[in-house]
């Protein structure tokens, strides 16, 4: 691999965790879907980039993190998996037990990052007392972007320049079993993706979706597009809603009513004097926040710093004397954390609370302070739920799909032979969820801005986000159950002999009664397991047993005694079942050809 190429690759890797695209950065590049396609066109091989990419963002199809919370490096595990499966020729389902174990190992860069930038929002608060609009931005992006950039790019500019080749000879030399039980794992690891995803929506009324979608996809013979799934899934989401009255737990009312409060002025109301925010203003309040909420993220403040940021246009529009300058920001200072784009109803209220302050409002600190408070955890939970447990996974499950790859007569788990990657797969999703993530931060903004307080609590009382939920909720478990049909495989290979004739449990038994019924009995299991273990130890668990279950305990395939491939018949517990041939007679020792003297001679 070229100098330039991994500088790229080590490029993106940084622009995944960064601020510098608009707050979508978790939603793009963060995923190995679209981090596979970027790997592929730096190498020349986009399509099967894009493949590779598919394969590795399915396990994390539940990934969620909120509050701090990082259970693996995502973009990791996409960036530089996808870099050593298409520099060593590793096949997309072996790339996925490879990329995650990466993906444990990159959560040390949060975990660095995180820690040291505790630092810097003390440095803004150094200028907070100093008044210095300027230099409380500058802390809150210059220095952790520094950090970020130097413990990101350097360690996967290396691994991209170097590792390949070493993971590759490393991979030559296991035993071909255990490189079986690898592309075993990829076709079980998947589960724990799904089951993931399961913990926030399969629930309620909506859970016999999530089996329909299964068995759509499965009794159509894959030949379902996904695409019509969800289309199915949206009408059906209607008509769930409509016969129902989209009843759902009042989840929200416990937010309601810690969103109420004293009735306060907002800004639609007569102000007492003449410090007023101009629409220009809250955009730039928005712009702000949508690019550098997260850009000094640590463990001390979380979002402090990034909030403080997003109130500079207001505060220098409303604010002029230094001491006023400084007690806004101290303000802001503070410790916060919310979902950054459902949350934004928090911010635009908060602005129109400032105005009113500013022009004689009886608004002191703590009355902001505790609209802050009070509705980000509400607001956040709400959030999450929607962004990164609803739109995320179906849009991911919808590109994923485009992407390509299905179990129909591979040898390999999940993807066809010689199958590749369709690029308009991560182009479609990035496009979908740009358009939605940054839609649904402009008017939640704008609306807590206009609509002040009262909007956020007529919103949760009202029961809207009930239903929002309710229909998101069935639209999600159908095409979740259509994914795990698609991506989740398990087979038995053992075969036992009755009267002379083979008989295969899967292949005999189960599939004819109900195919892809034990990949249906791994995702049920796996997610029952997670309500009582922690993911990373049935990830262990899965990964060990995988190899475990690829040694030929049954002995070698017909056709070499070193053959222990997924042909080889009952040669271990989980290869794909085909049917055991009789072995070859010997080779005879090849003849010499009769010279043409010999062939005419009497």
């Amino acid at each position: 691999m070229g100098f330039g190429q991994a500088a790229l690759i080590a490029l993106g890797y940084y622009l995944a965790n960064s601020p510098w695209l608009f707050g979508l950065a978790y939603y793009t590049l963060f995923r190995p879907l679209v981090a596979g396609l970027l790997v592929g066109l730096i190498l020349g091989h986009p399509a099967e980039g894009t493949l590779i990419g598919a394969a590795i963002n399915v396990p994390y199809l539940g990934f969620i993190s909120a509050g701090g919370s990082y259970p693996s490096d995502v973009a990791f595990a996409g960036w530089v998996g996808t870099t050593i499966a298409l520099a060593g020729g590793l096949n997309p389902a072996a790339a996925i037990a490879v990329a995650i174990p990466l993906g444990l190992l990159g959560t040390l860069v949060f975990y660095g990052r995180m820690s040291v930038s505790a630092v810097f929002a003390h440095w803004a608060d150094d200028r907070a007392e100093k008044a210095d609009i300027n230099g409380v931005a500058f802390m809150n992006v210059v220095p952790g972007q520094i950090l970020l950039f130097v413990i990101s790019f350097v360690p996967v500019f290396l691994l991209a320049l170097n590792g390949p080749g070493f993971v590759k000879d490393a991979i030559d030399r296991l035993p071909l079993w255990f490189s079986d039980g690898l592309v075993i794992a990829g076709g079980i690891l998947p589960a724990i993706g799904i089951a993931l995803t399961m913990r926030f929506i399969f629930r309620g009324s909506a859970i016999p979706y999530f089996f329909i979608g299964f068995i759509l996809f499965t009794f159509s013979g894959g030949s379902m597009s996904l695409v019509v799934i969800a289309a199915i899934g949206v009408a059906l989401a209607y008509l769930h809603l409509t016969f129902t009255g989209g009843l759902a737990p009042k989840s929200t009312e416990a937010a309601a009513e810690i969103a109420t409060a004293p009735v306060l002025m907002t800004s639609d109301e007569t102000a007492p004097a003449g410090r007023h925010l101009t629409r220009g203003d809250v955009l730039r309040s928005w712009i702000t926040w949508s690019f550098f909420s997260h850009a000094n993220y640590n463990y001390e403040r979380l979002q402090g710093t990034g909030f403080a940021h997003a109130m500079t246009p207001i505060i220098r529009k409303l604010y002029t004397t230094p001491d006023e300058i400084r007690a806004a920001l101290k303000r802001h200072l503070v410790f916060f954390n919310t979902e950054p784009n459902f949350g934004n109803v928090i911010h635009g209220a908060v602005i129109a609370l400032e105005e009113q302050r500013a022009n004689g409002a009886p608004i002191d600190d703590d009355a902001i302070n505790s609209v802050k408070s009070g509705l980000m955890g509400p607001i956040s939970g709400i959030g999450d739920t929607l962004s990164q447990s609803t739109i995320a996974p179906i849009l991911l499950a919808l590109g994923i799909g485009i992407a390509g790859g299905t179990a129909t007569g591979s040898s390999i788990p999940n993807f066809a032979p010689g199958s590749t990657g369709n690029v308009l797969g991560p182009i479609i999703y990035v496009a979908l969820v740009s358009v939605i993530i940054v839609g649904i931060g402009y008017v939640a903004w704008m609306q807590g801005y206009l609509r002040g307080r009262a909007f956020v609590t007529d919103l949760l009382r009202s029961g809207t986000i009930d239903r929002v939920l309710t229909g998101a909720g069935v639209l999600g478990n159908l095409v979740l159950g259509a994914l795990a049909a698609k991506v989740v495989t398990l087979y038995l290979a053992p075969t036992v002999s009755i009267y002379g004739a083979q008989l295969n449990i899967q292949a005999s038994v189960l599939d004819p009664i109900f195919p892809g019924v034990l990949a249906l009995g791994l995702v049920l299991i796996t997610f029952w397991l997670l309500r009582r273990v922690s993911p990373l130890w049935i990830l262990a668990g899965m990964l060990t047993f995988s190899i475990i279950a690829a040694f030929p305990f049954f002995g070698p395939g017909p056709q070499n005694p070193n053959d222990y491939s997924y042909q080889a018949c009952t040669s271990s517990l989980l290869h794909k079942y085909a049917p055991c041939g009789v072995p070859p007679a010997p080779s005879a020792a090849p003849q010499a050809s009769p010279s043409p003297a010999a062939s005419t001679a009497p």
